[in-house]
């Protein structure tokens, strides 16, 4: 039997692939440990074909990043709308929880390499600006909890990021696959121990 000819790769396809693989290869061995030469031997491509697409390390870091922040609030936004109208803070939570769940078990490298570059300067403008409105998203709930009288007091930023750690130090020493290896009943104990920092106890 002959076999059949492989099918050419769109190009569209070989831009998502070098993405995809420069993310892979960021959330081993950070951006700073990966050069370029290593994504085209991981991805199967010779060198100039990333440098079609991306004319240098920084630019295909930004768009990695790029890539990857948009792909996490977009979870999020679409978590936060799941089921209409919030009732309390708590729910609220339980839809954040959930899209961030969602997005750290779908796409783990991408996650992983999202904690290693929050804050590297190779980051462009843009990407900054899709950091901040994250972090803006996650610090007016914060806010409209604290305004509630829901949410212990203390700088947003601050508390977002002591939640967030909590998160990223759960993902960072599970197995092979994430947050997708936990049982349900032990992601629901996480998140119950994520709200009790959040969570301001009733007062007397």
């Amino acid at each position: 039997m002959t076999a059949k000819p492989a099918k050419p790769r769109a190009k569209g396809d070989l831009s998502q692939l070098l993405l995809d693989t420069a993310i892979e290869l960021f959330a081993e061995r950070t951006y700073e440990g990966t050069q370029v030469p290593a994504v085209a031997q991981r991805a199967g491509v010779g060198v100039g074909s990333i440098y079609r697409y991306f004319p240098g390390k920084e630019a295909l870091g930004n768009a990695a990043f790029q890539y990857a922040k948009g792909g996490l609030l977009a979870e999020l936004a679409a978590a936060h709308t799941e089921g209409g109208p919030v009732g309390s803070t708590r729910e609220e939570f339980g839809r954040l929880w959930r899209g961030l769940t969602r997005y750290a078990g779908r796409h783990h490298a991408a996650f992983v390499f999202l904690e290693h570059q929050q804050h590297d300067t190779f980051l462009a403008p843009e990407s900054l600006a899709l950091a901040a409105e994250v972090d803006s998203f996650a610090t007016d709930f914060i806010v409209r909890g604290q305004q509630a009288g829901e949410l212990r007091d203390g700088e947003p930023q601050l508390i977002v990021a002591l939640a967030l750690g909590a998160f990223a130090g759960l993902v960072k020493h599970l197995p092979p696959g994430g947050i997708a290896t936990l049982p349900p009943e032990a992601l629901t104990q996480a998140e119950d121990a994520v709200w009790a920092l959040l969570h301001r106890e009733a007062t007397a």
